[in-house]
């Protein structure tokens, strides 16, 4: 059975969403383009901070979406450094490196 995430609708559709967010993205860097480079923080108004945290947001979830699409629910191998311990491996472990 094909996942969700497998099927050729849903890679037009992530990837036509990705553009969708990037012309996002662009209008509201269009808004905040007359800001003059020079402005201090103090300058900043809870507008503009919120207009830059979206720009950022929708540039990244478009970018990673329009040029990936599907691949982003793949499954990756863990290192098994990174990996979680069962919890009885985890309680001998911790117990033999504190010498417990």
């Amino acid at each position: 059975m094909k996942k969700w995430h497998e099927t050729a609708a849903a890679n037009v559709g992530l990837r036509a969403g990705g553009l969708v967010l990037l012309a996002i993205c662009w209008s509201i860097a269009a808004r905040l383009h007359p800001v003059p480079p020079g402005a201090t923080a103090r300058d900043a108004t809870s507008l503009l901070m919120l207009l830059s945290a979206m720009t950022f947001l929708c540039g990244s979830a478009g970018s990673a979406l329009l040029f990936v699409g599907p691949g982003l629910w793949e499954t990756v191998e863990v290192s098994e450094r990174w990996r979680r311990l069962p919890a009885q491996d985890r309680e001998w472990r911790t117990s033999r490196e504190w010498g417990g």
